[in-house]
């Protein structure tokens, strides 16, 4: 990757990591863009450059979290396993890899004007999402698996979320209880 690139990408990434900890910490409304050049240590002209907005930033802070759902759905000969087994496996691994990211970004999720804004997209992922587990509930042969896959994705959401909040929270152990539920 060319050096100007790789600066590029490393800008970007500072922004998007200081706009979602400054939502998240001081809300969305109360967080100018002024306020995320300063604390990212770039100015205000660059910033502009890479994003014509707030709201731009906030829709890149979804958009990566959209792409780290799809991923977790990603399916690998080599972990064994049901698709809900792997799923569950790779959203533990996630939430581990990325803690802070999810942390803030469930943060900024209940602020209702930031809701708003992205609950189409919201929407499409929890659609995307309960129909991927769905799928892999009925490649397990298990019965009901609409009303199942809206179980599954709350116990999933669940867990996340306790792991977000709760310091010492025993996800693995939860994951593997979850998982022992679906195994035939």
């Amino acid at each position: 990757m060319p050096r100007f690139q790789e600066k590029r990408e490393l800008s970007i990434n500072k922004l998007v990591e200081v706009a979602l900890r400054l939502f998240a910490s001081k809300g969305y409304e109360a967080t100018s863009i002024r306020n995320i050049a300063r604390e990212a240590g770039i100015s205000l002209g660059l910033l502009y450059n890479y994003f014509k907005s707030k709201d731009e930033l906030l829709e890149e802070i979804f958009r990566r979290s959209v792409e780290d759902i799809h991923a977790s759905f990603v399916q690998s000969p080599e972990q064994g396993g049901s698709g809900i087994e792997q799923h569950i496996r790779q959203t533990v691994k996630l939430l581990k890899e990325k803690q802070d990211f999810w942390k803030l970004l469930h943060g900024i999720r209940i602020q209702s004007e930031v809701v708003r804004q992205l609950m189409n997209g919201m929407q499409e992922q929890t659609a995307y999402i309960e129909d991927r587990i769905r799928q892999n509930l009925i490649e397990a042969g298990i019965p009901f698996p609409d009303l199942e896959a809206k179980l599954l994705f709350a116990s999933i959401d669940g867990m996340a979320s306790h792991f977000l909040l709760y310091d010492n929270y025993p996800i693995d152990d939860v994951a593997s209880l979850l998982i022992m539920k679906y195994k035939k």
